[in-house]
């Protein structure tokens, strides 16, 4: 019987991918045998390749690291296990952790720190948090009412303790943590984004149910190590699809029954 195992699915430009690694993949996690990402890891490979990059050790080692943390394969005899069970070696889980690192490092290489300050001043407004608190009711009378006794002197979180019907919150005071403007609807976000801290907001319509929003405290967006990381992951996608666009992509996975 013919082996097909090694026969080729994908080629994007000169790098290949058999159907042995797919089924690897498959095995691993089925989001990792989608072909968009097959198609981009080979592209990030290739990519990686033509500018001279390779995935440094220390950089590799940390992603394996993480991956046997991240599915409980806390010993050598279990990662072992865990290999064989899905016909796959050592060598083989580093290449599939390969094009993350890879990407990594072309997202350094070709995004500039200036490409990162001139999205962040456009975008700034994403990376805003606010701290909040809510007291949330079902009917809005109720809330009314309870905005008044805040208003009168009446403490908002030991209100929000014995009123609130939000079970997430009601126990905490109404405490709800830091959230964005993508966390609220439009016309809520606006309210408490401006609002000083320390203002009572509402009451709010939302999901059939009235919220009276207490801003906490206001975090202005920064351009910290983390909002960088994240614009540049945004920007270099930007970058790696246009070059895959360049390249000459095959899907030979729909002629593995003939012949």
């Amino acid at each position: 019987m013919l082996n097909k195992a090694n026969e080729m699915v994908l080629s994007v430009h000169h790098k290949t991918m058999t159907l042995k690694q797919l089924l690897q993949r498959l095995r691993v996690d089925a989001s990792l045998a989608d072909i968009s990402l097959c198609k981009e890891d080979l592209t990030i490979e290739g990519w990686a390749e033509t500018v001279g990059l390779a995935a440094e050790s220390t950089s590799l080692q940390a992603a394996v690291t993480r991956f046997r943390r991240a599915n409980g394969l806390f010993t050598a005899a279990q990662a072992s296990e865990w290999l064989e069970y899905r016909g796959m070696t050592l060598e083989d889980l580093v290449d599939l952790l390969r094009p993350p690192v890879l990407k990594e490092a072309l997202a350094r290489h070709f995004v500039t720190d200036d490409e990162i300050q001139r999205l962040f001043l456009e975008s700034a407004s994403q990376y805003d948090r606010a701290e909040i608190s809510l007291l949330v009711t079902g009917e809005f009378g109720a809330a009314q009412e309870l905005l008044f006794r805040v208003e009168e002197g009446s403490d908002f979180h030991a209100l929000a303790r014995r009123y609130s019907s939000d079970p997430a919150t009601a126990k905490s005071g109404g405490y709800a943590g830091l959230i964005s403007r993508a966390d609220l609807e439009p016309e809520i976000a606006a309210a408490v984004f401006h609002a000083a801290p320390g203002t009572l907001l509402g009451p709010f319509e939302r999901k059939h149910e009235f919220c009276l929003i207490l801003v906490e405290e206001q975090y202005p967006a920064e351009l910290n190590e983390t909002v960088a990381a994240s614009l540049r992951e945004q920007l270099f996608q930007y970058k790696l699809e246009a070059y895959q666009h360049t390249l000459e992509i095959r899907e030979h996975i729909w002629n593995l029954g003939e012949g």
